[in-house]
C-alpha cells in the first residue's frame, strides 16, 4: 500500500471512507467514477463546507445528481 496523502483528499477533502462510498455508488449505476469524478467531488465539497457532516443519504443524492445530469 503506497503511501502519502491521497490527492482527491488534498484537493477536496474527502475521506477514504467517503470516496469508497461514492465510488461503490458509481459502480452500482454503471458509470465510470473516473469519468465523473470531479462533478462528483465538487458538489460534495461544496455541501461538505456547507453542512460540515454529510450523511450517507446526502452524499448519495450528490451522486444520483450527478449521473442525471449526464443522461439528460
Amino acid at each position: 500500500m503506497g503511501k502519502g496523502i491521497d490527492p482527491k483528499f488534498v484537493h477536496y477533502g474527502i475521506r477514504k471512507d467517503d470516496l469508497s462510498m461514492i465510488e461503490a455508488i458509481c459502480e452500482r449505476e454503471g458509470i465510470s467514477f473516473e469519468w465523473l469524478s470531479d462533478d462528483i467531488l465538487k458538489a460534495y465539497h461544496a455541501k461538505k463546507v456547507d453542512v460540515i457532516e454529510v450523511s450517507d443519504d446526502d452524499t448519495e443524492q450528490i451522486i444520483r445528481t450527478a449521473i442525471n445530469k449526464i443522461r439528460q
